[in-house]
């Protein structure tokens, strides 16, 4: 019950939610980010070995996704970035919310999509977990 509450909060909130932050302090968008080699390689190895639906696959290939731009996340006196992508034509219900570590080394997202709940990827702890789930109830 408590994780589909989560992913209620989070499909019906969230993406409005960034936009809102987003406009008040903008960064660059997840396709923009993913285009630097360390934030690509966090990325990959984030995904790997992980079962990813095929739309997250073809987002990796083409980079193109909606044109949300970043927000900041502070964690530790560290300002991480909150990037932002989901299916085309279905973007309300699967989303990919993915926090990057300061230098782009490091990545760990949420999914959220009705037919999976939500998961996660790249293996955050409890800080990095806290720190989207907060940052998306903004």
């Amino acid at each position: 019950m408590r994780v589909s509450l989560l992913l209620a909060l989070l499909l019906s909130l969230s993406s409005p939610s960034l936009a809102q932050e987003a406009t008040e302090a903008t960064g660059p968008v997840l396709g923009d980010l993913l285009k630097k080699p360390a934030y690509f390689n966090a990325w990959q190895t984030m995904l790997q070995g992980e079962r990813t639906p095929d739309w997250l696959e073809d987002y990796t290939q083409t980079l193109n996704g909606p044109p949300t731009p970043s927000i900041p996340v502070v964690i530790d006196n560290q300002t991480y970035s909150l990037a932002f992508t989901c299916k085309p034509n279905e973007c309300e219900q699967f989303q990919l919310f993915v926090l990057f570590a300061p230098d782009g080394s490091k990545a760990w997202a949420l999914e959220g999509s009705p037919l999976t709940g939500v998961n996660w990827f790249g293996e955050p702890d409890e800080r990095i977990r806290t720190a989207i789930t907060a940052a998306l109830r903004k």
